[in-house]
Parts: C-alpha cells; sequence; structure tokens
C-alpha cells in the first residue's frame, strides 16, 4: 500500500519536500543546508512518505487531501516557534487515522468482493 502511494507520487513528493526543506531553512534562518548529512537525508524520507500519502488522499478526497497537507504545516517548529515540538502528535494522528480508514475501506471491499455480497 505505501509504496503503491510512493510510486505514483514520488516526483510531485520528491518536489514537495525538497521545497518545503527549503521554506523551513528559510523561516529558521539557517544558512547553511548539509545535503549529505544523515539528518537531511531522514527529513527528505519523512516527508516524501507523509507528502506522498497526502497527495494520494487529495486524489481521492479533496477535503481529506487539505487535511493532511495542512497538519503537515505543524511539524516544523520554525513555523510556529511558541508551539515548539507540541503539534507534531497532532499531524502523526491525523495521518494514522486516514491510514486506518483507508486500510479499513480497502478490507471491507475485499470482504464483500470474495463473499459475494
Amino acid at each position: 500500500m505505501f509504496l503503491l502511494m510512493l510510486k505514483k507520487n514520488f516526483k510531485k513528493a520528491a518536489f514537495l519536500s525538497l521545497s518545503f526543506i527549503g521554506l523551513i531553512y528559510f523561516l529558521d534562518n539557517k544558512n547553511n543546508v548539509d545535503l549529505f548529512s544523515f539528518e537531511f537525508f531522514l527529513i527528505f524520507l519523512m516527508y516524501l512518505v507523509l507528502f506522498s500519502i497526502s497527495l494520494d488522499a487529495y486524489k481521492k478526497s479533496k477535503i481529506a487531501g487539505v487535511l493532511l497537507l495542512f497538519s503537515l504545516l505543524l511539524l516544523p517548529p520554525a513555523i510556529f516557534p511558541k508551539f515548539a515540538g507540541n503539534l507534531f502528535p497532532v499531524t502523526y494522528g491525523v495521518f494514522i487515522v486516514y491510514l486506518f480508514i483507508t486500510h479499513g475501506i480497502n478490507m471491507f471491499k475485499n470482504w464483500k468482493n470474495n463473499t459475494g455480497l
């Protein structure tokens, strides 16, 4: 499921991830971006997966996609400095709920098709 989402939305998600990381570094006033560090690699992978899930949700339901894309703004502490580190559970909670709902719908469709209803 994750690999299919990532495969379908890889180019757009990679572009959005790099531009969002650039925006975060610009807002945080960090002049040096170390592209070959392990931290940058992990951040890029995290945003790549989250943006690909968001783009998949946007294709299925505009409201869910916009909600997931908006919740990504709650992750970096540079955007809301007063709430640094307090809002990331909201983002992960929204993504987990969306993935559970999507998986549940797929399980129901599979069950419905296999039982002949």
